[in-house]
């Protein structure tokens, strides 16, 4: 779970204005294993949490077997972003059966998480699995192939990447989604 927030405050001429963007990532989770449909009732009560209810997105992985876990939050009516992580770095919009996927290349997602954590765009904030996520960072590597494309591959025996690559998807989701946010007279706040 990423925080995105941006503070309003009033200037010396009492204009209201922003504070800087600030991102961390405050909770990272595996959960145990368990059938699809209950894992969407898990996800569908998380979302119903009354702690982040009116101000969480969610974003899915699409691809594979991730497709099939999608049209089981839609039948718990569970709103979020499906994202089918594909080759290489780009970046496309299709429709299918009335439902917008988003194909965003797997490296694309994984270096601009790594480029957030070292410009100071996203922190990593203190939670249970902060060490299982530092393991997983610390396990990709890149490696250029001979086309000059990029490769990003690593993971853990524990966790195969999972944590990182949430994080990567949460990270994009906060990048690419509009949340009618204005200024006002209340913190803004966003979970992802």
């Amino acid at each position: 779970m990423l925080l995105d927030e941006r503070v309003p405050f009033y200037d010396d001429n009492g204009r209201q204005e922003l504070t800087k963007r600030r991102r961390e990532i405050v909770r990272a989770d595996h959960l145990p294993a368990m059938s699809y449909a209950d894992l969407a009732i898990v996800t569908r009560n998380l979302m119903m949490d009354p702690a982040i209810a009116s101000r969480a997105y969610l974003v899915v992985d699409s691809s594979g077997v991730g497709r099939a876990f999608c049209d089981l939050l839609d039948t718990k009516s569970v709103q979020h972003t499906r994202v089918q992580m594909v080759a290489g770095d780009n970046e496309t919009e299709t429709k299918e059966r009335g439902r917008t996927f988003n194909n965003v290349g797997r490296t694309r997602l994984l270096s601009a998480l790594n480029s957030a954590i070292h410009t100071g765009d996203l922190s990593i904030g203190n939670f249970e699995a902060r060490d299982l996520m530092r393991q997983e960072l610390e396990s990709f590597e890149a490696d250029v192939g001979s086309t000059g494309r990029v490769r990003i591959e690593g993971g853990t025996k524990f966790g195969h990447a999972d944590l990182a690559v949430s994080a990567s998807l949460a990270l994009w989701l906060s990048d690419h989604r509009s949340i009618c946010a204005h200024i006002g007279e209340a913190p803004l706040k966003g979970y992802w």
